[in-house]
């Protein structure tokens, strides 16, 4: 979820966004999950978070920093 906008990008492995830049990645036999964002840009910095459908909830939060030429 992206934070600013409550904007839910995934949820398991199928995206909810229209923007073709976002991809969840989790591979086989693995308890890792990855938000890839291609071609980031400033307006993608903010704070992302993965949440556990649990009861009670549990998530993290991220921040993004989107680092480079001006």
């Amino acid at each position: 979820m992206r934070k600013r906008d409550l904007h839910i990008l995934t949820a398991g492995v199928l995206t909810y966004t229209s923007d073709q830049r976002f991809q969840v990645i989790h591979p086989d036999n693995s308890d890792n999950w990855t938000l890839l964002i291609k071609f980031a840009q400033p307006r993608d910095a903010g704070i992302y978070e993965c949440q556990v459908n649990t009861e009670p909830k549990m998530s993290l939060a991220f921040q993004l920093n989107v680092v480079g030429k001006s």
